[in-house]
C-alpha cells in the first residue's frame, strides 16, 4: 500500500481515467473468454450409429435454403466416427445437419447446437 502522501498529489481526474481504464480492460477480458465458441472454428466427431456407411454430411446455418459442401472426410462405416471440421466463419452454433448413406438413403437432423458437445451421432 502506497503511504498517504503518494496519494495527495492526484487530481480526481487521473484516478478516474485509470479506474476506467481497468474497468473497460476487464469488461473487454470478459467478454472474450465469455464466448469463444463463437469466434472459432468448430472442430467435432462424427459417430454413424446407423446400420449403413454414411458417404456425405452436410451442415448448414439454420434459416438457409441449401446444404453447404460436403464436409465428411471420407466414408463412416456402421459404428465408426469421423473427425469433422466446420469452418464456414460464421459466429453460430447452431446448424442443420444431413447424413447421406451408401444405399441413397439421408437423415437430417434440425437446429443442432454443436458449440455444446464434442460428438455428434448420427442415427436411424
Amino acid at each position: 500500500m502506497l503511504p498517504l502522501d503518494a496519494w495527495q498529489g492526484l487530481r480526481p481526474t487521473e484516478g478516474t481515467n485509470t479506474m476506467k481504464l481497468f474497468a473497460s480492460i476487464a469488461v473487454a477480458a470478459a467478454l472474450a473468454f465469455a464466448t469463444p465458441a463463437l469466434a472459432e472454428d468448430l472442430h467435432i466427431t462424427v459417430k454413424n450409429n446407423t446400420s449403413t456407411d454414411m458417404t456425405e454430411l452436410y451442415v448448414s446455418h439454420v434459416g438457409t435454403n441449401s446444404w453447404e459442401e460436403n464436409i465428411l472426410p471420407e466414408s463412416a462405416e456402421p459404428g465408426a466416427s469421423q473427425p469433422v471440421d466446420i469452418t464456414d466463419g460464421r459466429a453460430t452454433c447452431n446448424y442443420d445437419i444431413k447424413a447421406v448413406f451408401s444405399d441413397g438413403g439421408t437423415a437430417e437432423f434440425r437446429d443442432q447446437n454443436l458449440c455444446e458437445t464434442t460428438t455428434f451421432s448420427v442415427h436411424d
